[in-house]
């Protein structure tokens, strides 16, 4: 006799979680039973690269850990230990069985999936609510945004209500001399007229390292954890942490007013309450990232960082963005996430 198998949970810290509850007694029954413990659970990595080795471990209702005694299961075929490894990219459902008190527990089973990561471009557009041209970069990454995901965006402003003390450093890095400006990687001039297919041609190719990004929000703490891993090994590389927010109504001077291509058409000179994106509020890192140690290939490196939120953020509208930079200051993927969630590798 097998009892139904439950709705598995997700865990913040990019693991799956299931469980099962203990609820009838079966004692005097002969026959073998399987029975749903809801106090129990299987933790598996949502994502992982090819070929990197994915554990699972499982919890019995007293949260004592079982996978010492614990058969797994990946579709439906008795592994090995509790490591599973693919060369291909997919998805898989793994579930645990193991005894306790003369009865099987079995999880219900948990989707988890092997992956090629995805380079997601980081677009910088240095701008300022005074710059009547400023306007055109952002109508183009409104463009980019309609086409793909896999871009990751940082206003950082200048000489506004959003100015940041180090943007003039970051501009005197990047050689921004004037505006509006954008860069692509951070080191690639996006120029003008700022073609929106200077991004999507490379924006989703295959890319050998990803990152996750897990926070959680206390009061005004916030406490971020990235998690970083590539197919190749990783070396001389930084990461750059930001917080960026959505939603700032700041008058934008608009000198599109009287163009009729330009979506800006009509809608003042200057535009009031223009909603500002991705706006860079503040740098969880060095702004120019900090140096990860030598990453071998397929291992897991995760770096903690903290913050306390000004209470002028707007917490629903609050992301961090996430760079991994060479030593040329290169942007060579990224990643996004809202605050107070989790996002595995992609």
């Amino acid at each position: 006799m097998k009892i139904t198998k439950l709705i598995p949970l997700l865990l913040l810290t990019f693991l799956a979680v299931v469980a099962c509850s203990k609820d009838e007694d079966f004692s005097g029954n002969d026959e073998a039973v399987t029975i749903v413990d809801e106090n129990a659970g299987l933790v598996v990595r949502s994502s992982s690269l090819r070929n990197q080795e994915i554990p699972f471990r499982v919890f019995n209702s007293s949260e004592e850990e079982v996978t010492d005694v614990a058969t797994f299961y990946v579709d439906e075929a008795e592994i090995e230990g509790s490591i599973f490894t693919s060369a291909d990219e997919g998805t898989f459902e793994v579930y645990a069985q193991y005894e306790e008190d003369g009865a099987t527990i079995e999880t219900e089973p948990t989707p988890f999936s092997v992956i090629i990561p995805k380079r997601k471009i980081t677009i910088e557009d240095y701008t300022g609510t005074w710059c009547g041209y400023c306007p055109r970069v952002t109508a183009s990454i409104e463009e980019v945004h309609e086409e793909t995901e896999h871009i990751s965006v940082v206003a950082i402003h200048n000489d506004d209500e959003m100015a940041l003390p180090f943007e003039q450093d970051l501009r005197a890095e990047f050689d921004v001399t004037g505006f509006p400006a954008g860069r692509i990687n951070r080191t690639v001039n996006w120029i003008n007229p700022h073609d929106p297919q200077d991004v999507l041609s490379i924006a989703g190719q295959p890319a050998p390292m990803a990152i996750g990004i897990e926070s959680q929000l206390s009061g005004n703490d916030l406490a971020v954890k990235v998690t970083v891993a590539s197919e190749n090994e990783l070396s001389n590389a930084k990461m750059v942490v930001y917080l960026v927010e959505d939603g700032l109504l700041y008058n934008q001077v608009n000198y599109y007013d009287n163009d009729e291509s330009s979506p800006y058409f009509g809608q003042g000179n200057p535009i009031v309450d223009f909603e500002h994106n991705d706006v860079l509020r503040a740098s969880l890192s060095n702004i120019f990232g900090d140096a990860l140690p030598a990453i071998a290939a397929l291992e897991e490196y995760a770096k903690n960082y903290s913050i306390s939120l000004s209470s002028e953020y707007n917490t629903a509208n609050l992301r961090l963005v996430v760079m991994l930079v060479d030593e040329n200051n290169t942007a060579m993927n990224s990643q996004y996430a809202a605050i107070d969630s989790a996002k595995g590798f992609e």
